[in-house]
């Protein structure tokens, strides 16, 4: 990890202390938790390394435990951030821009380090520690990719799901992902969504927040989904229906938010309106099928933007096709309004370190509820303190 000066100095004291200022939830919860003894426990990370990282890994240093660390996406990395976890004793495996094979043996890597628990936003961590002996005492996992990825494997040990929790998946998911996607999109391509048509995949809680941002900033909005359920709660929400395939002919942006890998290959890649712009809204950045499209006629033509020529079309990537909001190095939009999830990241962890039973039952469970509301009442308290949330 990049631990020079220069670097260092972009997220400095400063810099931290004012974070500490916008997310008072957690600043809250790192207080306590700093007070405790960790010592002797071993935490191995796999997430986004942003800003929001580093108030909690600090806490937990102070603890005593050890952490090492590894990033859940190849672009996500913000580098300040990582380089300020390493000079305080953190053990960091991540850059930004890393290939697939610096990612896969940064994975390999922490998954030697023997942890006892695990903090994982992918299920990758988790599956690599399926095999390992002693097994470790318990996990949080973060995502909808994550919790596919794990939906089939014979787990030893207690996997606490934190997506499934209303906390996440009703406010942060349904709400504050499509509220930090749009921006970014418009930075990014200098453009307005006024009057474009836009084509969700995926109408879990993130297309849906992705979908009404999208239509309240102008966009005519369509939704493919599977489910017919979903797809009638789309309808009602004001969208179009589609069929992919005359969806990708009528897109002018093209967003995926289902959580899985694979959704567009070739055989849809090659249909897409001419001059569309493609990005990924879902954790996996497979969901779109980069490596395809990497043996195609493709240029760069900006930061975070790459034209590919395919057959008769062509088409506009934007961040290698990896989450936009995080990925593109401009995920310091609404950086309070993830918080509450900090903190139930915060609390999961010391609370697996401190309480979690010696016979937990092992395999996929949701996250604790007394934390939750625990997290949420004091939110409450905060917002009647200054007035509003």
């Amino acid at each position: 990890m990049n631990t020079d000066s220069n670097t260092i100095k972009q997220f400095d004291e400063e810099a931290l202390a004012w974070h500490r200022h916008v997310t008072p939830i957690t600043e809250h919860y790192c207080r306590q938790v700093s007070e405790k003894d960790f010592r002797g426990k071993t935490l191995a990370c796999w997430q986004h390394i942003t800003l929001n990282t580093v108030p909690m890994l600090l806490a937990l240093k102070e603890t005593g435990a050890d952490i090492v660390i590894g990033n859940c996406n190849v672009d996500s990395t913000n580098e300040p951030a990582a380089a300020y976890l390493a000079a305080h004793d953190i053990e960091v495996h991540a850059k930004k821009g890393m290939s697939q094979e610096e990612y896969l043996a940064n994975l390999k890597t922490v998954r030697d380090a023997d942890a006892d628990y695990l903090c994982d936003m992918g299920g990758e961590l988790i599956s690599a520690y399926l095999n390992k002996t002693p097994s470790v005492k318990g996990a949080l996992e973060a995502t909808t990719s994550g919790l596919h990825q794990l939906a089939d494997k014979n787990i030893p040990f207690p996997v606490f799901d934190w997506n499934s929790i209303p906390l996440k998946d009703q406010l942060e998911n349904r709400f504050h992902v499509g509220d930090g996607v749009w921006p970014v999109f418009s930075h990014l391509t200098t453009l307005s969504l006024f009057g474009r048509h836009v084509l969700v995949l995926g109408y879990g809680p993130v297309g849906k927040g992705i979908a009404e941002r999208a239509r309240s900033l102008g966009a005519i909005v369509a939704v493919v989904d599977l489910d017919p359920v979903r797809s009638i709660e789309a309808r009602h929400h004001g969208c179009d229906l589609m069929s992919l395939e005359d969806g990708l002919a009528w897109s002018d942006v093209i967003v995926t938010a289902t959580g899985m890998e694979g959704v567009l290959g070739e055989p849809e890649l090659t249909r897409v309106r001419p001059g569309a712009m493609l990005f990924n809204a879902g954790h996996s950045n497979r969901e779109i099928d980069v490596d395809w499209l990497r043996g195609q006629p493709h240029q760069r033509m900006k930061d975070h933007i790459e034209r590919f020529d395919l057959k008769n079309t062509h088409l506009y990537l934007l961040a290698q096709g990896s989450l936009l909001n995080l990925a593109a190095g401009l995920g310091g939009h609404g950086i309070d309004l993830f918080d509450h999830y900090t903190a139930v990241m915060l609390l999961g962890i010391a609370w697996m370190f401190e309480h979690l039973p010696g016979d937990a039952e092992p395999g996929l469970q949701l996250y604790p509820k007394h934390l939750e509301h625990e997290i949420a009442s004091f939110s409450i308290q905060l917002s009647q303190q200054r007035g509003g949330l």
